[in-house]
């Protein structure tokens, strides 16, 4: 770390245990507090209070801002941020995680819009997300700031390389892979192994094999509400997916898959995710998303467990679509009292390494330092791994991901392959920035969604008949009201449409 910086956040740590600097009343007349949550798996970092203090070394003598972090659970992140916003508490930062976007928030009045404020302050932000930046709109205005590096997505089954390699299967990294091709994959495999194995690792609260090889775009909410098929390219009429001809095929497909053992007779019932069955060694892989960084963790965690790489099986092409965006959303709330100033903060986030490692990685020599030679490769310090670090942001929303250190055995290629990804997305969705507002039929998407609960997870994974619960299911959606949901979406998007 550098000597200056060091000696600041040691007086800073000085000035807090003094009670001088700590708290709001402390701060100077041209500070300006800004509450940020933390989100984290129910553990606050030992640390937080250290790296809090070292950002705010750098804050207040730059922009004139103290942080002061809300540590919140993500298991109860809504709740947490409607509860500070009701009651009025003080919050100027808070995180929308994996919450299909910023829509309930917006119909509640609980935040604020951004555009004016990005538009002034928030260049840097702008920069570092590109068209990330459509997943943070509703009704036509900017009411979130995502937090991406990757500007798509693409989708794999990840196959264990000891296994392919075993039954001579090659893998062609230029390809799309059918449901036909796996399907024989999963056969030669299944016969080498024996009955108690099985090829598809997946449970009934996962992503459908059927998702992952069928992309739409949700058009900022869900399939409830319809969406648009093939990348969200080409058509401008929303459908219902579950009542189409290509979800229909896979209902048969799946029901192949469940009676010849690929799916595991409990996969409807049980719990454990599928990354957790697939290393008890008796699936051959799962479905799942196939960036870069995706890759390498998947790769870490079957080293760990069977001394081989994880090989993506790609099913279908990079693409960029809304829903790819909503994942996590930084919101202003209506209790900032100074939303220019935490703007300024927020796009400080995306453009300073510095902050952007403080909120990611923590302070230098005490958790984690450089590799050798190296500026952005770091390794923990002697005594300390994943597992007993006192400082870990495992929730990771913290500003330009891109600039963020990467953690040994990675190596600044993944800069390279992360920007190579990017370049790489074929697809592009049409109607990036448009976002269904459910509220006008909120009763029958409720409906909706109650029906999906109860049918697809059964379909989905074959353990039920489709040639009686498939007409069932759908008979169900529609007396939900799955027409009215999608004809308003329609509207909607018809209106947005003829807007641009």
């Amino acid at each position: 770390m550098k000597r200056s910086l060091l000696l600041a956040i040691v007086l800073a740590l000085v000035l807090s245990c003094t009670g001088i600097g700590a708290t709001t009343a402390a701060l100077a007349d041209d500070i300006y507090e800004v509450v940020i949550q933390f989100p984290t798996l129910g553990t606050t970092p030992q640390d937080l209070q250290m790296v809090e203090d070292a950002i705010n070394v750098r804050t207040e003598a730059e922009i004139g801002v103290h942080v002061t972090f809300e540590p919140a659970t993500a298991f109860d992140l809504s709740n947490t941020t409607n509860l500070m916003i009701s009651s009025g508490d003080k919050l100027d930062l808070a995180m929308c995680m994996f919450e299909g976007g910023v829509g309930n928030y917006v119909n509640k009045g609980a935040i604020i819009e951004l555009d004016e404020l990005v538009a002034e302050y928030g260049q840097d932000i702008v920069a570092a997300e590109g068209q990330a930046m459509s997943g943070g709109y509703f009704n036509g205005n900017l009411y979130g700031i995502p937090s991406e590096e990757k500007m798509g997505r693409v989708r794999a089954f990840f196959a264990r390389e000891d296994l392919l390699e075993k039954y001579g299967i090659e893998n062609d990294p230029t390809h799309v892979y059918t449901y036909e091709e796996l399907s024989a994959i999963f056969e030669t495999v299944q016969a080498g192994e024996g009955k108690s194995f099985h090829c598809v690792a997946i449970n009934s609260n996962e992503d459908m094999p059927f998702t992952y090889m069928n992309p739409v775009d949700h058009l900022g909410s869900s399939l409830a509400s319809g969406c648009l098929e093939n990348y969200g390219i080409g058509t401008t009429t929303i459908t219902n997916l579950y009542e189409s001809e290509a979800f229909a095929a896979y209902c048969e497909i799946a029901r192949d898959w469940y009676g010849k053992g690929y799916f595991a007779p409990d996969c409807n019932t049980n719990t454990d995710s599928a990354l957790i069955q697939w290393q008890s060694g008796q699936y051959l892989g799962m479905f799942a998303s196939a960036e870069p960084d995706m890759i390498l963790n998947y790769n870490l965690a079957m080293q760990a467990y069977f001394g081989c790489d994880a090989v993506p099986m790609y099913v279908s092409e990079p693409a960029a679509m809304t829903q790819f965006y909503q994942s996590t959303l930084w919101m202003i709330p209506i209790t900032c009292d100074n939303p220019e100033k935490t703007m300024q903060f927020l796009n400080l986030m995306y453009k300073d390494n510095e902050i952007i490692n403080l909120l990611y990685r923590g302070i230098e020599g005490v958790h984690y330092n450089f590799q050798d030679g190296s500026d952005c490769v770091i390794s923990y310090p002697e005594g300390i791994d994943n597992s007993n670090t006192p400082y870990s942001a495992i929730l990771n929303v913290w500003g330009d991901k891109s600039k963020q250190y990467v953690m040994v055995p990675s190596d600044a290629s993944y800069y390279t392959d992360l920007a190579a990804f990017n370049a790489s997305i074929s697809k592009e969705s049409e109607v990036l920035g448009y976002c269904f507002n459910s509220d006008p039929v909120k009763a029958q998407l409720a409906g909706v969604n109650s029906v999906i609960s109860e049918y697809l997870a059964s379909l989905s994974l074959g353990v039920v008949d489709p040639a009686t619960e498939l007409p069932e299911f759908i008979s169900a959606l529609k007396a939900a009201g799955i027409d009215e949901v999608i004809a308003e979406n329609q509207s909607q998007y018809d209106t947005w449409r003829q807007a641009q």
